[in-house]
């Protein structure tokens, strides 16, 4: 596959673009995670980043200097674009202007009035809970506790509502599990060392930990430590901060002005994320699981999203398998059909899923499929969606059955060819779902699966209204096949829907990526650049020439 040259990340709300805009792009930086984006990119390219309110900002010319195994990538940003910047400044100036407004007129008030009076909302709530006269204890009670750490709910003589050993798997699925039922409740595991440890959970996911006796190595102050975020010192003056306000250690930071109350949620994320991939690891003890009403306290950091760190991590391990492996892994169930539960449906859409990988979700749920056919209609190549199945599979967000469930199947069949339809008031590209800069090998194989996904033989008991729906989609197939397959009459079509500068400048960008790329001695990301560069102009001897030279790299 040819390396593209450009390529879009969109922030999917304000707050994350101006917490990333602080943290790595002012610094020249820019990390996107697994998925942002779906195509292998050379190693300089072109980036669009489509930010909320201002719309899309660059393009931002970017050099990647990581490629993460699970396909994240690691960018440094030279400079800025002045237009970018001047849209950022705008940005930056309409919120100043909103937030002196809103803490005009008492609406909000200022970060540092924020701390202070948390501070003493959280002495007062103490005060009050340490002259509280006690009272019976009741299920899921939290007990007065004056030690360290989270109270603990009281679930003596209580069944759970969940339980196994670590040394399997049934811990795993039962966090995806929880997550698909949005539980609340209490993880408990005890180790054969008589240490015992205590996972809160919230909406389907854990917000706080705690381990009894207290493990030193996870508190707050030691993994700040570690990460050099504060010194031994800070330590010790938060601890006496804590003994004199009876606060928690991250409480004591934001008094000490060491952290501000949103890094506070920030580090709060990554305590729950570090202590819980402790957990994963542990293959000793018993644990069990309480369901609650409620927790014991407000907990700062939001639920984490356990099922996301999981296929994350069970699909770069599969794509690290061999083919072989994988497929023999399959082959007994490639003529069952493949089934997505209707409680996973939304913890798949929380797992940030490429484009590609949305796109075989959707083929999934569109329609009946058995295991061999979703292979020709997978918008991933077929190791890709080996992979990316097996690991749904290994989750339990996916399952294979031996019958069809046409029933549920018929029930998204509108909505599946409604959202297809809609893409047919684009251009032939569009229809096929191919990028504008695509060659004349990449049209048959799209026109092809999608020929096969909207077959009228994949559809039963089809409204005369559906019927009609899918003769025009196919026939918008036909059509943009036979546009777009021939060199010329696409290169034509081009220049009738892609205004010139934009084909004139992404060739010369691709150019000069190219003659990078051969300095390099990178002869597939060379002639890669040259192809597309002379696909899209094609007169020009610049681009053969460079696409000659980079087949004796």
């Amino acid at each position: 596959m040819l390396a593209v040259s450009s390529g879009s990340y969109q922030f999917e709300d304000l707050s994350t673009f101006l917490k990333v805009y602080e943290e790595s792009i002012a610094k020249g930086s820019l990390f996107l995670p697994p998925g942002a984006i779906t195509e292998e990119v050379a190693n300089e390219f072109k980036l669009d980043l489509i930010v909320p309110v201002i719309g899309r900002q660059g393009p931002f010319s970017v050099q990647v200097v990581h490629r993460g195994d699970d396909g994240s990538l690691g960018l440094h940003l030279p400079e800025i674009p002045r237009a970018a910047q001047a849209g950022f400044d705008s940005l930056f100036g309409f919120i100043d202007e909103v937030r002196a407004m809103l803490v005009a007129s008492g609406e909000f008030i200022g970060r540092d009035e924020y701390n202070k009076m948390a501070g003493q909302l959280a002495v007062a709530e103490r005060a009050v809970q340490s002259s509280a006269p006690s009272a019976p204890s009741a299920p899921n009670a939290a007990p007065r506790r004056a030690t360290r750490g989270i109270p603990i709910p009281d679930t003596s003589g209580e069944q759970p509502t969940l339980s196994g050993t670590m040394v399997d798997r049934t811990l795993r699925d039962a966090m995806v599990g929880m997550a698909m039922e949005q539980s609340t409740g209490l993880l408990t595991v005890k180790y054969p060392d008589g240490v015992t440890r205590y996972g809160y959970w919230l909406r389907g996911g854990p917000v706080g930990w705690r381990t009894d006796p207290l493990n030193e190595d996870e508190v707050l102050g030691v993994l700040l430590y570690k990460a050099e975020q504060i010194t031994k010192e800070q330590i010790q003056e938060s601890l006496a901060v804590m003994k004199f306000d009876g606060c928690r250690q991250g409480e004591a930071l934001v008094k000490m002005g060491v952290i501000d109350f949103i890094q506070l949620v920030r580090v709060l994320n990554k305590q729950v994320e570090y202590v819980l991939q402790q957990v994963m690891k542990d293959r000793q003890g018993e644990w069990m699981f309480h369901v609650l009403a409620e927790l014991p306290e407000q907990f700062l950091a939001p639920p984490m999203n356990v099922p996301s760190l999981l296929f994350r991590g069970l699909y770069t391990h599969a794509r690290d398998l061999s083919g072989k492996q994988l497929e023999d892994t399959l082959a007994p169930s490639m003529d069952r059909y493949l089934l997505i539960p209707e409680e996973a449906v939304h913890v798949l859409g929380n797992l940030q899923l490429s484009r590609k990988e949305r796109g075989l979700i959707d083929v999934v749920l569109s329609n009946s499929w058995r295991l061999r056919e979703v292979f020709s209609v997978s918008p991933l190549g077929r190791g890709q969606t080996s992979a990316f199945i097996w690991s749904l599979m290994e989750l339990s967000l996916l399952n294979l059955t031996d019958q069809e469930d046409e029933s549920r199947t018929l029930a998204r069949i509108d909505e599946r060819i409604g959202r297809k339809k809609k893409s047919l008031r684009g251009t032939h590209f569009d229809v096929l779902e191919l990028h504008w800069v695509c060659m004349g090998s990449e049209v048959t194989p799209a026109f092809e699966r999608l020929k096969q996904e909207f077959s009228k033989d994949r559809f039963s008991d089809l409204s005369p209204d559906q019927e009609a729906d899918i003769e025009e989609i196919n026939v918008a197939f036909e059509t943009a096949h036979t546009v777009l397959s021939s060199d010329s009459s696409r290169r034509r079509y081009r220049a009738e829907v892609i205004e010139k500068d934009t084909i004139t400048g992404s060739a010369e960008m691709l150019g000069k990526q190219g003659e990078m790329a051969i300095m390099r001695r990178d002869r597939s990301a060379a002639c890669g650049a040259f192809s597309m560069a002379a696909e899209l102009v094609p007169g020009d001897a610049a681009y053969r020439d460079g696409l000659r030279r980079a087949t004796t790299v």
